[in-house]
């Protein structure tokens, strides 16, 4: 992975209030709460709740409703396991840490682990350190990257043209697109939008022909300026390949156009914008490159000086209104195939030549 790949990373330590899905183990400090139906004490004869023996730091409190009423729709709805509330310590704050572990391991979590470093976090507001949370009775799931995966194209791209002249630019256009639905990728349009930018800075400057401007064009493949095919002509042209390598390498990416279109993006509303009014872009959760120091590179390096001098907009947004069930049912659902997009992707990265090296190792 090139060392450029982990520029933004501050990522989750210190970030938004509530739950931050790490993938660590280690556990939250007790939040102070009992619980509902699954997750409450055992009721005294007449039956109503009692607290009688209860620890004192698992009482009721009035800040924890909306965890204490979360935890107990995702019970009903079996997005819970009923075992975790033991391994929570009966702490309905370290029983939802625990479901959203539980929730990405089924769907990818460690394919995503192999390429991925990101944060997924359950909080009541969007903007780190923020005094001003969101509508009373919703929180959010939100993804964003502690830094920024890695793709190298260029051995693909080689391998394709042998194939097919319009193989490359089939392949990555679906690519990016099928992550772009979810997740920021950083690749040579981005470079190309900052080396206009910088023209645009540079043009009237005395000595501008001074100022080095990185040569996007110069390093992007002629193959990838070709029409791409649409994904139903991929399929017939995937019909006739005999090689292996490249068989797979088209089915893995029909895999991920599939799985990335079974849900549909939330809506960014005016109140998300509101909070989010003073952000900067979202951060990449991947760069796509041609090799690891070319003009892409450069230019993401060169954003990545200033990306963090304003908090970042999140990757994925996803509200969960506490009082509807279905919405906290779909959110889950959508995060599930976000998950399930980013391990197809991972999947497919490890399928593409010279990607070797970008393999994320965990302490542990």
């Amino acid at each position: 992975m090139s060392g450029t790949a982990n520029v933004l990373g501050p990522g989750g330590k210190g970030r938004r209030t509530m739950l931050t899905m790490a993938s660590g183990e280690t556990p939250l400090a007790a939040r102070g709460i009992s619980a509902a139906d699954k997750l409450m004490a055992a009721p005294c004869g007449i039956g109503l709740p009692s607290l009688a023996s209860v620890p004192t730091e698992q009482r009721f409190s009035a800040d924890d409703r909306e965890v204490i009423a979360l935890a107990e729709i995702l019970v009903k709805s079996d997005i819970a396991a009923a075992e975790d509330w033991s391994k929570s310590e009966r702490d309905a704050t370290k029983y939802l840490l625990l479901t959203l572990r539980r929730w990405t391991r089924k769907h990818g979590g460690p394919a995503i682990d192999r390429r991925f470093d990101l944060d997924l976090t359950l909080c009541d507001r969007l903007v780190d350190y923020s005094d001003e949370r969101g509508p009373e009775g919703t929180l959010y799931l939100v993804l964003d990257p502690d830094s920024a995966a890695f793709v190298l194209l260029s051995p693909t791209i080689e391998l394709l043209e042998n194939a097919h002249p319009r193989l490359p630019a089939t392949f990555y256009s679906h690519f990016a697109r099928a992550l772009n639905r979810w997740i920021r990728v950083y690749d040579y349009h981005d470079a190309e939008e900052r080396v206009e930018m910088l023209r645009e800075w540079y043009e009237g400057e005395e000595n501008a022909d001074q100022y080095e401007i990185p040569d996007v064009e110069g390093c992007t493949p002629k193959s990838l300026k070709e029409t791409p095919l649409n994904l139903c002509a991929l399929k017939k042209v995937n019909e006739d390949i005999r090689d292996v390598q490249l068989k797979a390498l088209n089915t893995g990416l029909l895999e991920l156009c599939r799985i990335s279109k079974q849900a549909k993006r939330p809506e960014f509303t005016d109140e998300m914008g509101e909070q989010l009014m003073d952000s900067n872009p979202a951060l990449p959760c991947l760069l796509a490159a041609f090799s690891s120091g070319d003009a892409v590179v450069g230019c993401f390096d060169d954003e990545a000086q200033t990306a963090m001098e304003v908090t970042p907009q999140p990757d994925v947004i996803i509200p969960l209104k506490i009082d509807d069930p279905l919405s906290v049912r779909r959110g889950f659902r959508t995060i599930a195939i976000v998950c399930e997009t980013l391990a197809a992707a991972s999947r497919l990265v490890d399928l593409m030549p010279g990607n070797e090296e970008g393999v994320i190792t965990r302490e542990g």
